[in-house]
């Protein structure tokens, strides 16, 4: 062996040559005197410089590993060779299960250490935040049966229904659970102009939801479908309104208000649906201020916005009724849906009248018209009984003979409770004289002055044997919140006439 890569050999402290150690001065002088023998071949037993420099890496590598389990007190055992040390007593650690797709792998060897036992501190679990409790939601129908949405429960609606020709009309202001306005539906007769202002304002849409609500034929012009919108107007701050709205197909670049309603199907009101009427220019009674269009925008991201948003969407219109068209068109009345009604022959060839039969859905006739023919009214009292009226409203006859006869809607009870006969009562338009409230022993409900005669609109114009009897006053009131005679009141109100 070269003498010197003999004693680098010998001095490794990982591998020591099986020879003898050699003498010191016979070392020396072999190599001062002896000539240096050099070769590209080793022996097995020597490694080469590339081996070593991998062998040290990998020892330094292990020395590290081994410092840090040390630092942990735990030692892994290794190749190093085997530590002695006085172990203290054992314990046993139960790790958490924890839920991994990682393969399972061999457990080292745990030694314990001569200083410090290993001690496990568990992690502590974080308590997860609960979300916030979702709304619950639920759908509200309002008293004239031709909106329904949906709110978040714990929210509260008044109303204010109303008939206005024959036809319901209805206010339905929403709170929230604190009792904060939040929205109004309008389901109105007529709908006033826009406001006029010197210094108009530029606006823009941010959010837009065409909804599903069906169109009247004769539609604005220029106006688009009906949507969900999140308009502002740009002023000296940032004003919004969410509400439904006909969009326009030409929008201006200013305006001096925006106006919150659509144009809904046939035989609907005008609904108007959202946190305000109209959003002015200038800001006065704005429902939302914002410092900028940014902060506007970001608006649109909370939940306030979401819920609004999806209660506007929510609405639905349907007709209570259908227009019955008589007299070749001329005249006609709402029939409620689910009704029918029927042309039946009426009069006679010296005196001609028009007659239809009005019938509910279980197909029982409620209400007779009858326009003309001939007849007399009469008839002398023995007993007289008092007569009340429990109802009465306008009627839509608007031309001069109906505006002359003084024409209405009455409900009015004959009562004969003292004689044993209950009281009977009569549902139907009456005039001045015909309506007159003093004690009788019959009733009319009869309309006189129409040009081809006779009118009557009724449940009953004439008092008969078989006519229909309540057993007590308290009966007869309640009869006013059903809705067979809401929907005869509606009806015959609606009566329109051309002579």
């Amino acid at each position: 062996m070269d003498p010197i890569k003999s004693l680098i050999s010998g001095s490794d402290p990982l591998r020591h040559d099986p020879a003898a150690v050699p003498d010191a001065e016979v070392a020396v002088r072999r190599v001062l005197n002896d000539a240096p023998m050099f070769s590209d071949s080793l022996s097995a037993n020597v490694l080469r410089f590339e081996d070593r420099k991998r062998r040290r890496a990998r020892m330094a590598g292990v020395l590290t590993l081994a410092a840090v389990a040390v630092t942990a007190g735990v030692l892994v055992a290794t190749n190093l060779g085997p530590l002695v040390s006085a172990p203290e007593p054992a314990r046993t650690v139960v790790p958490s299960p924890v839920e991994s797709t990682v393969p399972a792998t061999p457990t080292p060897t745990v030694t314990p250490s001569a200083t410090r036992a290993a001690t496990a501190t568990p992690t502590p679990t974080p308590t997860p935040t609960p979300p916030a409790a979702a709304l619950t939601w639920t759908t509200f129908t309002d008293a004239t049966g031709q909106a329904t949405f949906e709110h978040p429960l714990g929210w509260t609606m008044s109303e204010a229904p109303k008939t206005i020709e024959g036809a319901p009309y209805n206010v339905v202001e929403l709170k929230d659970a604190a009792g904060k306005a939040k929205a109004t539906l309008r389901l109105l007769y007529d709908s006033a102009g826009g406001p006029a202002c010197p210094d108009p304002k530029p606006y823009r849409t941010l959010d837009s939801v065409v909804v599903d609500i069906p169109q009247r034929v004769a539609k604005r012009s220029g106006q688009g479908p009906s949507a969900f919108v999140f308009r502002i107007i740009e002023g000296d701050k940032v004003y919004g309104s969410l509400a439904l709205a006909d969009e326009d197909l030409a929008p201006a670049p200013t305006t001096c208000g925006l106006h919150n309603g659509i144009i809904g199907p046939e035989n609907v009101p005008i609904p108007q649906f959202g946190d305000t009427e109209w959003l002015m220019a200038d800001g006065k009674d704005a429902p939302l201020t914002f410092d900028s269009v940014a902060e506007a925008k970001a608006y649109m991201g909370t939940q306030e916005y979401q819920d609004m948003k999806r209660m506007l969407i929510s609405l639905s219109l349907t007709p209570t009724f259908t227009r019955f068209s008589f007299d070749g068109g001329k005249s006609s009345f709402n029939l409620p849906l689910g009704w029918t009604a029927r042309n039946v022959a009426a009069g006679n060839a010296d005196f001609p009248a028009t007659g239809v039969d009005v019938f509910d859905e279980s197909n029982k006739r409620v209400a007779s018209l009858l326009i003309g023919g001939a007849g007399g009214l009469g008839g002398a009292c023995t007993e007289k009984y008092p007569v009340t009226e429990l109802d009465t409203g306008p009627s839509s006859l608007n031309e001069q003979w109906a505006m002359s006869a003084q024409v209405r809607f009455s409900y009015r009870v004959l009562d004969r409770t003292a004689a044993g006969q209950g009281l009977s009562y009569q549902v139907g338009l009456v005039d001045k004289d015909s309506g007159t409230l003093q004690d009788s022993c019959l009733m009319y409900t009869v309309v006189s002055g129409e040009p081809r005669g006779m009118l009557t609109f009724a449940d009953n114009a004439v008092q008969d044997a078989a006519e229909p009897r309540f057993a007590s006053m308290a009966e007869a009131r309640a009869y006013l919140e059903t809705p067979e005679y809401k929907k005869l009141k509606a009806m015959i109100q609606s009566l329109q006439i051309t002579s």
